[in-house]
């Protein structure tokens, strides 16, 4: 049973005593449906081309504010992110806040930490994220820099076989492991709780920044490499979606750890993202009215993600 919270409203209005109505929905008036948050910044892989942000964790008390917030702001879908969440102790309540809140909850993982709390956390989620980005032990600890990290990977998809959990798995193609992605395409067909496979282009933010030169791929190549893998997974019951690094431009609603929001309206300079606002602290609707966004390409990635459960 989920734990009670409190009716989800915004932390600014609750503060002021005002602008509830301005608040109530302002996300979801923008086109906005799903917010991707760094809930931990921490993690147990240290990949050389990590976009995550990075700041000091929220509490506990504040974490079930922020959902909350969304809530009231109309964020339907939450997805977990990091550095890693399965490192955040409380989890499971965040899982729990988000459904207490109508929310859908998706949990990003690298599957290096597997305790039964952890696990009880990702089956009690609708959709758990997954990474893979070689179709080998080798390929993919290379390119995640982490000995073993595969094994890992690879029994968590046996054990959410096992006990019915949809999952997704996400693909990172850089020039480093171009050559992958098709034989990922065989490993993944016969998966039964494989809902969806994304292949995504390397994009150079925050610590992929300093290693583009190393990681960038053409987009004509990035759609070659793609459309070979298309082939190779045609026919399994996954879904297979793509998104180029230019999509992603003006597609997301990140929050980092501390809960303050970005929203890549351009390619920055420095690879660094700017803050749009904070909403544990300002008005849903002040952070709303100047967000820059594609709405029509958000909704149509994430209208149906959690298809399947």
């Amino acid at each position: 049973m989920n734990d009670q919270v409190s009716s989800p409203n915004c932390a600014a209005c609750i503060r002021d005593g005002s602008r509830g109505d301005e608040c109530s929905g302002a996300l979801a008036r923008q086109g906005l449906i799903r917010v991707n948050w760094d809930c931990w910044d921490r993690c147990n892989l240290d990949c050389p081309f990590c976009f995550r942000s990075r700041a000091e964790p929220v509490s506990t008390e504040n974490a079930v504010a922020l959902i909350g917030a969304l809530a009231f702001g109309g964020i339907t879908h939450l997805t977990l992110t990091g550095g890693d969440p399965s490192l955040r102790a409380d989890l499971g309540k965040i899982v729990s806040t988000g459904h207490s809140y109508g929310q859908r909850v998706e949990v990003l993982t690298n599957a290096h930490y597997q305790s039964e709390a952890v696990l009880q956390a990702l089956c009690a989620s609708d959709l758990v994220g997954l990474s893979l980005d070689g179709a080998t032990e080798q390929a993919h600890d290379e390119f995640r820099e982490k000995k073993g990290n595969f094994r890992k990977v690879q029994a968590l998809m046996d054990l959410l076989d096992d006990r019915g959990q949809p999952y997704v798995v996400r693909t990172v193609v850089s020039a480093l492991n171009r050559d992958e992605p098709r034989d990922l395409a065989t490993l993944l067909w016969p998966r039964r709780q494989l809902r969806r496979w994304v292949l995504l282009q390397f994009s150079p933010i925050e610590d992929g920044f300093h290693v583009r030169e190393q990681y960038e791929l053409r987009e004509a190549e990035f759609d070659e490499i793609c459309a070979d893998a298309r082939r190779a997974f045609d026919g399994a019951k996954a879904e297979f979606s793509v998104l180029s690094d230019r999509e992603k431009v003006g597609l997301y609603l990140f929050l980092d750890p501390s809960g303050r929001a970005f929203c890549r309206v351009s390619d920055p300079l420095d690879g660094q993202l700017p803050i749009i606002g904070e909403p544990l602290h300002e008005h849903l609707s002040d952070i709303a009215s100047p967000l820059h966004f594609d709405s029509t390409a958000h909704r149509r990635r994430y209208h149906d993600w959690f298809k399947g459960k």
